[in-house]
């Protein structure tokens, strides 16, 4: 449904608004797509944090800054990501992919082979 480096906007009913995702793992082999999270507060610890302008696919926010996360790897299988009325934004531009590899390789938020996915992802984002 959704392609590593994928921007995905996705409905959260515990929140009862939409969250904005980084797609990290497809879930073409039958398993759950993996994310990061993308949000607008530049102080939790393990982000990465850019103007938004660096991700012209979400809407500004109100700090005028997108966060990624490395704290936490949501999943969804494609069954929910229909129900939650996912839908692509836009794709990850190589350059700030790049960068935040080079974050990722250093994050302490994620266990091995969340990080590992995380970095092959983003290394594969960076390259296309």
């Amino acid at each position: 449904m959704f392609a590593i480096g994928d921007i995905v906007e996705i409905f959260s009913p515990m929140s009862g608004y939409k969250k904005y995702h980084l797609c990290i793992a497809d879930g073409s082999d039958g398993s759950a797509a993996q994310f990061l999270f993308l949000n607008s507060d530049p102080r939790f610890a393990g982000t990465y944090v850019v103007d938004c302008a660096r991700v012209p696919c979400l809407p500004p926010s109100q700090s005028g800054k997108t966060a990624f996360s490395f704290n936490i790897v949501p999943r969804y299988s494609a069954r929910q990501l229909a129900l939650y009325k996912a839908k692509k934004l836009g794709v990850l531009d190589k350059r700030l992919a790049a960068e935040l590899l080079q974050f990722a390789q250093g994050a302490s938020g994620l266990n091995r082979a969340e990080k590992a996915v995380v970095c092959a992802a983003l290394h594969l984002a960076s390259t296309k």
